[in-house]
């Protein structure tokens, strides 16, 4: 895998965060049910996760190159 390859999977995480937020983020029926709430944050939060080792992931293969 290249470089390029490790900005681009950033990148769709990102996108997909960002759609999940703007979709959901302040849905009021999300925010009116506890366990619909828990598992949104749930959800953006893996994403975050994800985000995170990709950056990690994407800093160490900038290392070896």
């Amino acid at each position: 895998m290249d470089r390029y390859s490790y900005y681009e999977a950033l990148d769709r995480v990102f996108i997909q965060a960002s759609k999940l937020e703007a979709a959901l983020g302040e849905h009021p029926v999300i925010n009116h049910h506890p366990e619909a709430k828990a598992l949104y944050e749930q959800a953006s939060g893996k994403l975050g996760a994800l985000y995170q080792l990709l950056g990690e992931l994407s800093f160490q293969q900038d290392q070896k190159d």
